[in-house]
């Protein structure tokens, strides 16, 4: 792209932020950020860069490095986007647009901390997103509600065999002791207090005050150490520390996955290990069962589909994807029309784990034929319920 062209579609685009933004401010921070953009001037004499400078409330200058920002038309204002998509050119809900949304909208937070203009998170948030983490959250709290953390085997929950996914990230993460593990989206924290037990030294976040609460009373009730931090996984509020590992299970389907990964690789040491696991979207049955276990999931989750899997290897130099629950899917289907247990009143993912000792017999047959078909019928796996990434050499976006 031209130099000028991309300047002043660099321009735009911030300026588009800073109306987001501002339509979401009280009164006080909103007149102090009108203050601020009133007095902003522009340098585009560098190639690949923008210069900002201003004079209120103090003189200021900062630089927007532009190689990670992506443009087709002048700013892709909603006008510019609308005429497009009428023309046929760009799908409605548009990649391009949204990852400079996000672009521009973190360098305009950049921009304004520089310039000590303080503008509250809360209020920085838009509707949609606040009303969706406020359910999640309440989702999550009455949850934790019903638990009680002495009754929870964690040894099993992660040890089972009818838990394969973090039987083979426990593998794939090797010796934990003296090791740092941060934990996104802990839950009712039997990850966390799994590999606190193996001697990682754990971080545990969760959207969920009652959840980190449960998590500490279960690390209480088995021995260990570790430190809860209520936040969501898209704005985590750690600075700047980073981890040895980044571990996130059945996490990534409740959250905008680009902008959690924008925030949580940061955290992880250049050297360190990501690791996560969520259900995939395309299975008939356990579609058929999602639509019907409404009270056991948030009306906002999306099930990974394979540009989301691409999303989050393309992140990482190395990276390892496997596959789990195909033929093994038989235990679910028959925990419902054998065994007649409602959906909503169980959830059978946990169920399963706990009953490991029962289901044995069926689940380690269908298993190792499970091994069998997806490597020679690769074709097959996107068909599993649940897919597992263990990513090293993270690629952080620059700003």
């Amino acid at each position: 792209m031209p130099k000028k062209i991309l300047h002043e579609s660099a321009i735009h685009q911030l300026l588009w932020a800073a109306r987001r933004l501002r339509a979401q401010l009280a009164p006080a921070p909103a007149a102090a950020l009108d203050r601020w953009l009133g007095s902003l001037q522009f340098d585009d004499s560098v190639s690949g860069e923008l210069g900002v400078a201003w004079t209120a409330p103090a003189a200021g200058r900062a630089t927007l490095a532009l190689r990670d920002a992506r443009f087709y038309t002048r700013g892709d204002a909603p006008a510019h986007v609308r005429r497009q998509t009428e023309a046929g050119f760009v799908v409605a809900d548009d990649p391009v647009m949204a990852a400079n949304c996000r672009f521009f909208d973190r360098e305009l937070r950049t921009l304004l901390a520089t310039a000590q203009i303080e503008v509250d998170a809360a209020a920085a948030t838009a509707p949609e997103d606040r009303q969706r983490k406020e359910a999640e959250e309440h989702f999550h709290d009455e949850w934790a509600a019903s638990e009680d953390p002495t009754q929870i085997d964690v040894r099993r929950r992660n040890e089972a065999c009818t838990a394969p996914e973090m039987r083979h990230l426990r593998t794939a993460l090797g010796p934990l002791a003296g090791r740092t593990l941060l934990d996104v989206g802990c839950g009712l924290g039997e990850a966390s207090v799994y590999f606190a037990l193996e001697g990682a030294t754990v971080t545990a976040t969760d959207i969920s005050p009652g959840m980190c609460e449960i998590t500490s009373r279960l690390a209480q009730a088995n021995g260990v150490a570790l430190e809860t931090h209520v936040s969501a996984i898209e704005d985590l509020g750690l600075g700047n520390r980073q981890f040895d590992i980044i571990y996130t299970g059945n996490t990534l389907h409740h959250a905008d996955i680009a902008a959690t990964l924008d925030n949580i690789l940061p955290h992880l040491k250049p050297d360190g290990v990501f690791l996560s696991w969520d259900p995939v979207a395309y299975n008939p049955i356990i579609n058929v069962y999602r639509a019907l276990a409404t009270k056991v999931r948030t009306p906002d989750e999306h099930p990974l589909r394979l540009r989301d899997i691409r999303m989050v290897t393309s992140r990482f130099a190395r990276t390892e994807v496997r596959w789990f629950w195909f033929t093994t899917l038989l235990v679910f289907i028959l925990m419902a029309v054998v065994q007649f247990r409602n959906p909503n009143k169980e959830r059978y993912w946990k169920k399963v784990v706990d009953e490991a000792d029962s289901w044995a017999w069926l689940y380690r047959p269908l298993a190792a034929l499970d091994r069998g078909l997806l490597c020679v019928l690769p074709f097959l796996r996107p068909l599993c319920w649940n897919v597992v990434i263990v990513g090293r050499g993270p690629i952080v976006a620059k700003s």
